[in-house]
This record gives structure tokens, C-alpha cells and sequence, in this order.
């Protein structure tokens, strides 16, 4: 009887080692990112914001350059966010930040600089906005009448953003009306070089662009 109980500790010991072990080896391959979401040029928390892990891996033996995602979470009152993700043979890692009316961000972090452990991680987002610019040539005096007008200041990429591409009129009549998306929580650098009777005059305005709106601004020469 005392040699049955005792074979029955040694078999739950073994398998409390074996549990043991595997938890160790689990933890050697865990990576956590812990941080917090906020606002680039307002400097406040982001609530809501998706943010999710991406992992391009060597899979039988051959690498995949497609990004897969391991993990998606949503970024709590506080902007702060927990992500949770076990190494196998990653060739890369991404991070990417969404939420509406923000301008996403990607993030690229090479498999070296993120071992397996707990990482703070702290990100920013631009919010948008939208620049309405209505430019018109209010007095006039001929045909030679010219106007180049641009943005002078970093503008974003993608759909419907603003950019720094001078536009340029020659005559009498004019009038144009450009609406595009940029960085709210900013100033819009607007300038313009206008010659009327062979004299060439140079402008410059600053317009704050207020998030998640549409800011106008009348160029009238």
C-alpha cells in the first residue's frame, strides 16, 4: 500500500516538473507591450484606438514577407493598451495605430529589438482635419494678372491630403476652391507670389486648422 502511494507522488511530481518547465519555456517566448496612445499635437490621452501586432515568419523553412496579425486591442479611457504575443521564427514585426478621424500610424520594429519580455511601447497619432482654401482674383486689372499659390508646411500622405504642389494662373478671371485633408491641431502655411502690372508681391499666411473640422480661409488678390 506505502508503495502505491508513493509511486502516485512520484508520477504527480514528475508531472508538477514537467508543468513547471513548460511554463518557463512559455514565458522564454512571450513578448508583452505595454503603452499608452496620445495625441500628437493636442497631447491628450486616445481612447478607442486600434492597435494591433503584426508578424511577417519564416514558415517551412521558407520566409513569408506577408504580414499576419497575432493580436488586436482597443486602447482603454486612459489611451493605455496591453498587447500579448508568443515568438516563433519571426523575420519581422509591425505595429499599426487606427481610429477614425486620426491618421493612422505603422510602426516597423526588427526581431532584435524585441525580445521576449515585457516592452513599454508609447506611440502618437496626428488627428485630421480639413483646409478649405477659396482663391479668387478680386482686382483685376488685365490679362497678365498671375498668381502661384502653395502649402509651405509638411503635409500628409493619402487620400484627399493637401500638398505642396505650386499651382499657378495667368488672366484676369479667376477663382478656385480647394478642399483637402490635413493635420488639425496645427497651422496651415499658406503662401502666395501674385504680379499685377509687372510688379511681383510676395505673401504668407498662418491658419490654425482646428481638429476634426473644416477650416476655411479666403486668399482674395
Amino acid at each position: 500500500m506505502r508503495f502505491f502511494i508513493n509511486s502516485i507522488l512520484w508520477v504527480l511530481l514528475f508531472g508538477f516538473f514537467v508543468l513547471l518547465d513548460s511554463c518557463k519555456k512559455d514565458d522564454n517566448n512571450t513578448i508583452i507591450i505595454q503603452g499608452k496612445i496620445t495625441d500628437a499635437n493636442q497631447n491628450i490621452a486616445v481612447a478607442n484606438a486600434e492597435v494591433t501586432f503584426w508578424a511577417s515568419r519564416i514558415q517551412s523553412g521558407t520566409y513569408n514577407p506577408n504580414y499576419m496579425a497575432l493580436a488586436t486591442v482597443t486602447t482603454d479611457a486612459s489611451g493605455n493598451y496591453n498587447l500579448q504575443i508568443t515568438k516563433a521564427k519571426d523575420a519581422g514585426f509591425r505595429i499599426t495605430i487606427e481610429k477614425p478621424k486620426y491618421f493612422g500610424q505603422t510602426i516597423d520594429i526588427s526581431v532584435e529589438n524585441l525580445p521576449a519580455g515585457t516592452h513599454s511601447l508609447n506611440y502618437s497619432i496626428y488627428p485630421e482635419a480639413y483646409f478649405k482654401l477659396n482663391v479668387k482674383n478680386t482686382s483685376f486689372i488685365d490679362n497678365t494678372d498671375f498668381i502661384s499659390y502653395w502649402f509651405n508646411n509638411t503635409q500628409p500622405t493619402g487620400l484627399n491630403c493637401c500638398n505642396n504642389i505650386p499651382i499657378n494662373y495667368t488672366g484676369q478671371t479667376y477663382s478656385n476652391t480647394i478642399k483637402c485633408r490635413t493635420f488639425g491641431g496645427q497651422n496651415m502655411i499658406v503662401k502666395w507670389i501674385v504680379k499685377k502690372d509687372n510688379v511681383s508681391t510676395p505673401h504668407e499666411s498662418s491658419v490654425y486648422c482646428v481638429p476634426f473640422d473644416t477650416t476655411v480661409f479666403d486668399l482674395n488678390y
